[in-house]
C-alpha cells in the first residue's frame, strides 16, 4: 500500500519513485557531489578539496554511481593536456532546484545547529 501525505492538495506518495530518489541522493557523500557539481564542473582532484572529508576511493564509488544514475558525466577538457572534468547532466542540472529549497529549509529550521550542537 502506498501512503500518501497531502498539503495544500498536492498529494506526494511514499512509493517507488521515492524509494529510487533516496536509493542515490540519501546515500552518504552524493548529495554534496551534487552540490559541488551545482558550482561547475570540476576535476576529480577540485571535487576531492571541494568536499571535506571524503576519500579518493569513495569519491571514485560515488561518482561511478552517480554516472549510473544519469545524473553525472565524464566530459574531456580541452586545452593542451587531457584532463577529465566531471559535470553534471541536463537529468542532474534539473536538481538545481530541489537543492536550493532544501538549502532555504535548512536555514529556515536550523538544521545545522540540530546536526551540530
Amino acid at each position: 500500500m502506498v501512503e500518501s501525505v497531502s498539503e495544500s492538495g498536492a498529494d506526494i506518495a511514499c512509493d517507488v519513485q521515492f524509494m529510487d530518489v533516496f536509493k542515490v541522493l540519501g546515500k552518504r557523500w552524493n548529495g554534496m557531489i551534487i552540490v559541488a557539481l551545482l558550482q561547475r564542473p570540476a576535476r576529480f582532484s577540485e571535487l576531492a578539496k571541494m568536499i571535506d572529508g571524503i576519500t579518493d576511493g569513495i569519491l571514485t564509488d560515488r561518482l561511478r554511481e552517480l554516472m549510473a544514475a544519469k545524473l553525472v558525466e565524464r566530459q574531456l577538457a580541452e586545452g593542451p593536456s587531457t584532463a577529465v572534468l566531471y559535470r553534471l547532466t541536463p537529468v542532474g542540472e534539473d536538481l538545481r532546484e530541489a537543492f536550493r529549497e532544501l538549502h532555504a529549509w535548512a536555514g529556515r529550521n536550523n538544521i545545522g545547529e540540530l546536526c551540530n550542537p
